[in-house]
């Protein structure tokens, strides 16, 4: 009996990982298998830049309150997939500087954007954070790449702003070539996790 209490203490700690991010895992090995296939449609662009899209895209999803997954395990789970992209970029040749160019951001973005996710489940601020979210990181970026690049229509140099601002539209931009500075996505990470700690702060002080 007191091993299957500590057992589920031990579960109830750790917790699950999300099922989105076992898909995106699977998406990822399918990146990662050394086939023709995945060669051609990846046309030499970096495995690393596209399994990072994917898992930061996730990681960053705002969580719900209610919910009982362990978003740290999905974060330590994609770690030890972005690591293993990088290790295959570097055997298949890619320069080492441009890997860590690439490797360095997505680093800080993952622990940023989930770690933000993760504060605003457990604090007041989870309509906040779902609306900076959408904006900043999700919602304009799509739009702006659906009206401009699919829809050929001239956006407002504000609108092209804040797209460039997300961590998804650098990551993106990464993947095909885009050699731009990650300083302004990394502010918006930054901006994300602060407005989540601060409520947590909040939170303590009231309580």
């Amino acid at each position: 009996m007191e091993i299957q209490e500590k057992v589920a203490f031990d579960s109830s700690r750790v917790g699950l990982p999300p099922l989105i991010s076992l898909l995106c895992l699977a998406a990822s090995v399918a990146l990662l298998l050394p086939l023709e296939a995945v060669e051609e449609a990846l046309g030499g662009s970096s495995r690393l830049a596209w399994c990072a899209l994917f898992w930061v895209a996730i990681l960053s999803i705002p969580q719900a309150s209610g919910g009982s997954a362990s978003w740290s395990v999905g974060l330590g789970i994609g770690l030890c997939v972005l690591g293993l992209a990088a290790h295959l970029d570097l055997s298949l040749g890619a320069d080492a500087k441009e890997v860590w160019s690439t490797g360095w951001p997505t680093l800080l973005f993952s622990v940023l954007l989930a770690g933000a996710a993760s504060r605003a489940r457990e604090t007041k601020s989870t309509e906040r954070h779902l609306l900076l979210w959408f904006v900043l990181v999700l919602g304009v970026p799509l739009f702006a790449h659906t009206l401009g690049q699919w829809g050929g229509v001239q956006l407002p140099a504000w609108i092209e702003f804040i797209a460039s601002a997300s961590p998804l539209d650098w990551l993106a931009g990464r993947a095909g070539g885009d050699e731009a500075e990650p300083w302004l996505p990394l502010g918006v990470s930054v901006l994300l996790f602060l407005s989540t700690a601060a409520s947590g702060s909040d939170k303590e002080v009231a309580e």
